[in-house]
């Protein structure tokens, strides 16, 4: 069951658990930490998870750009496309159990030993999918540090190159 966050009116969010007000920070502790949030509005209780999730790497990038503009533009311009092709192999599969469950209603006990094994195999593939994606992104962001780190060797190695002219000059000299 995710842990219940109620967001006020003066944008102010409360945790219904530890009963306290949190921040945003906290928020993405809590995700970090794979823990489940939803985020209800107080006044109307529409759930605004994915809004505030939204936000919260928003903020990130700006104070920590991590994701290349190329990836930016390439998810705005495909828009819930590319993240209906990272959920598509899930999906697929949960159609298809839901389906077979479908068909084989009445069966009981063996049913829900089926559909707990399934759900059980559906989420570790979420979960495996989940964590290809975070490697994906962890990738793309470190290019631009890798980059440097290759200019950096470069002028490690024109400096070295140099130094090994000129000692060959001085040895041509001295003999």
């Amino acid at each position: 069951m995710p842990r219940i966050i109620k967001r006020y009116a003066n944008r102010k969010l409360y945790d219904t658990e530890s009963s306290i007000y949190i921040t945003l920070e906290d928020i993405e502790g809590m995700v970090r930490d794979g823990e489940e949030v939803q985020i209800v509005d107080n006044s109307t209780g529409e759930d605004i998870t994915s809004g505030t999730l939204a936000h919260i790497v928003l903020e990130q990038q700006k104070t920590n750009p991590s994701f290349p503009v190329s990836v930016l533009r390439g998810i705005i311009q495909s828009g819930e496309e590319f993240f209906s092709r990272l959920q598509w192999p899930v999906t697929q599969f949960r159609d298809e159990f839901k389906r077979r469950a479908e068909a084989l209603e009445g069966g009981g006990k063996a049913i829900r030993e089926f559909v707990d094994g399934t759900q059980k195999s559906v989420d570790e593939m979420q979960q495996r999918l989940d964590e290809r994606f975070r490697d994906a992104v962890d990738q793309l962001t470190h290019i631009p540090e890798m980059r440097r780190d290759l200019e950096r060797m470069r002028e490690t190695i024109d400096a070295l190159e140099e130094r090994l002219d000129q000692l060959e000059e001085n040895v041509d000299l001295s003999q």
